[in-house]
């Protein structure tokens, strides 16, 4: 099931804590409202940024088999409530063929463990000379890390012709001084020399929408 992809990171304006305290209720129940009128029909994981990212606090990880249709939810998402609120700090769009055939399937397969990290990719010119019986040796090498850690998954999202960066990089643990021993691992594999730039990196925490808001509000 090949899927679009869309992370956007959000900060909320300094304006909306000027707001009275009702006022402030009411808007950040309209757009969780419209969140959840979403929620049924596409991929949609909530993470917190807060305190973690100098210029971000939220991400929004949406995904759906049309485009247009996630463009159209990502705009009506920031027209009500809060979300008139937030700037779009950080866009990263993808695309990735699941093995699974519903979105059901998938939520079971993505964006089930808390501790997320998230990096644009740019690879080199020689990255992509190589046979493809290369890349494949290279990227089992680094399989072969992950794999033996219980509760980690590695998602890449291509971002040719839709994004500035080569493909987008999702890395999710259950525990956080897993994902941090393995990044370090994976930092010294040979495919790392073909890397051009992975920076950004955000470390996100994957929370419940209403428990984002309240915190940063």
């Amino acid at each position: 099931m090949r899927l679009f992809s869309i992370f956007t990171f959000l900060k909320l304006s300094s304006k909306f804590k000027n707001l009275e305290h009702n006022e402030k209720i009411s808007l950040k129940q309209e757009f969780e409202d419209n969140i959840a009128n979403c929620q049924e029909k596409i991929f949609l994981r909530t993470y917190s940024v807060s305190g973690l990212k100098e210029d971000s606090d939220l991400l929004l990880w949406r995904m759906h088999e049309s485009l247009d249709y996630l463009q159209n939810v990502c705009a009506r998402n920031l027209s009500v409530g809060i979300g008139k609120y937030m700037e779009i700090k950080y866009s990263y769009i993808g695309i990735k063929d699941f093995k699974e055939n519903s979105l059901d399937e998938i939520n079971k397969r993505a964006g089930i463990y808390p501790y997320f990290l998230l990096h644009p990719l740019n690879k080199s010119n020689e990255w992509y000379e190589l046979s493809e019986e290369e890349k494949e040796n290279l990227i089992n090498e680094r399989k072969k890390i992950l794999d033996s850690y219980q509760k980690m998954l590695e998602n890449f999202f291509v971002s040719f012709g839709i994004d500035d960066q080569d493909m987008i990089v999702t890395r999710e643990a259950a525990n956080i001084n897993d994902l941090i021993e393995a990044t370090a691992k994976l930092k010294k594999m040979k495919t790392k020399s073909f890397t051009v730039s992975d920076r950004p990196v955000f470390l996100c925490i994957g929370k419940d929408l209403r428990e984002i808001l309240d915190n940063i509000s």
